[in-house]
Order: structure tokens, then sequence, then C-alpha cells
């Protein structure tokens, strides 16, 4: 009887340990769950945008010594999609530019805004991923003292070393059943609770770009500079923004 008492009282304990540590456990899984899926989504959501704009200066600035004025420039440490930009075929580089519908007289003209209007584009869209790459930092900071305080609340250790004092009947063991102590160890290694990465390590991390009227001066100096170098192909380019087909 006494026995059996022990027994139940043994069950109860471990049951309602289990109830809370893992009732616990699981809202920071579906945390951590949450935020590696917005980590996802942010990489759709801006990669693409991201490599069109980036794309559009390194063909309007063809050259490689233009396309580095330009990144340093921007204080952008290196130049994001540029091997995407080396595939791009005539038909992309149309998709690319048309229906963008630069201000201007002439061509040249043109060219000079449809520059200026990308880069207008380039550092709202960057602040806007600013933003939100800035919330999923929070989003793993909090998730990270969350599990700060489970582990406090929780000590995984103790807890295990607890139900090590367990062993299961005699004939389990004759049975060949594992070692119960062994079991708990391992499941302990499984339970271990590490710390979500911050969202650099998923996504570029890009600092501010400089406000387009502080650089405006130097984006149409390097715009005037690929027209001289390649006026037929910049003519080409603002023809593909003046057209929506």
């Amino acid at each position: 009887m006494e026995e059996d008492v022990a027994k139940a009282l043994a069950y109860q304990v471990k049951r309602e340990l289990a109830e809370r540590y893992f009732g616990f456990r699981r809202l920071i899984e579906e945390d951590s769950a949450r935020y590696f899926q917005l980590i996802e989504e942010t990489r759709k959501r801006f990669e693409e945008r991201l490599a069109k704009e980036l794309m559009r200066f390194y063909i309007m600035l063809r050259d490689k010594d233009l396309i580095d004025q330009f990144l340093k420039l921007l204080g952008l440490p290196k130049a994001y999609f540029y091997d995407q930009y080396l595939r791009a075929s005539p038909d992309l580089q149309h998709e690319l530019f048309k229906d963008l519908r630069p201000k201007g007289w002439t061509s040249k003209g043109k060219f000079k805004h449809l520059f200026l209007d990308t880069y207008y584009r380039l550092y709202e869209l960057i602040q806007e991923y600013q933003e939100t790459f800035q919330e999923l930092a929070v989003e793993a900071e909090v998730i990270n003292e969350e599990i700060r305080q489970f582990k406090e609340k929780f000590d995984l250790s103790e807890i295990m070393q607890f139900l090590k004092t367990f062993e299961p009947s005699p004939e389990l063991a004759s049975l060949g059943h594992p070692s119960y102590r062994e079991s708990v160890s391992t499941l302990e290694k499984k339970l271990e609770l590490g710390k979500v990465p911050p969202p650099e390590d998923f996504l570029p991390e890009i600092k501010d770009l400089p406000p387009p009227e502080e650089i405006r001066g130097k984006l149409i100096k390097l715009a005037k500079e690929a027209w001289k170098r390649h006026p037929q192909e910049s003519k080409e380019l603002v023809q593909s923004a003046q057209s929506n087909q």
C-alpha cells in the first residue's frame, strides 16, 4: 500500500514538473518559430526589391571603377547582388527600367533624373528595411531574455537530477530496459535551450545611406560620367524607362 502511494506521488510530481516545464517551453518555442518565420518573410520582402534597385545602378554605371565610387559614396561594404547584374540579359535590363518615366527634355537630362530617382527609391527602401531589421533585433533580444528567465525559473540540471532519483520497476530492468538515468541524461541534452541568433546572422546589416540632398551633386557627377562613357547604352536605358511594354 505504501509503495503504491509512493509511486502515485512520484508520478504526480513528475507530471506537474513536466506540465509546467513544457508549458513555458512551448511558448518560447512558438515565439522562436515566429521569429525565424519573420526572418524568412523579411528576406522575401526585401531581397528582390533591393536587388532591382542596385542592379539598376550597376547597369547605368557599367564600369567597375564607377560602381566602386558609387559604393564608397553610399558607404556600402560590398556590391550586393553584383553577380546577378553580371548575368543580366538585354531583356532583363529592359524589364528593370521599363515604365520608370524619368523627367527631362533631353535623353541626357532624363538619364540624370533616372539616376537620381533610383537613388531616392533605394534610400527609402533601405530606411524601411532598417526599421524591419531593428524590429527583428528587438524580437531576438526579447526571446533570449525569455530563455534566460526560463532557465532561471526551471534549472534543467536540477530537474534532471531530481528525475534521476526515480528508477523503473525491477521487472522493466530485467527485460533489458535502458537505464533510467541514461535516458534522463539523453533527454537533458535534447532539451537544452539555446539562444536565438541575431538577424545579422541571416540578413545583411545595411547602415544608413546618405540623405539624397546631401550627395545630389556627387550623384549627378557619376551619372554624367556614365553618360559620357556610354552614351548609346544610356540612351537605350532611357528608352526602356519610357516604355511600358
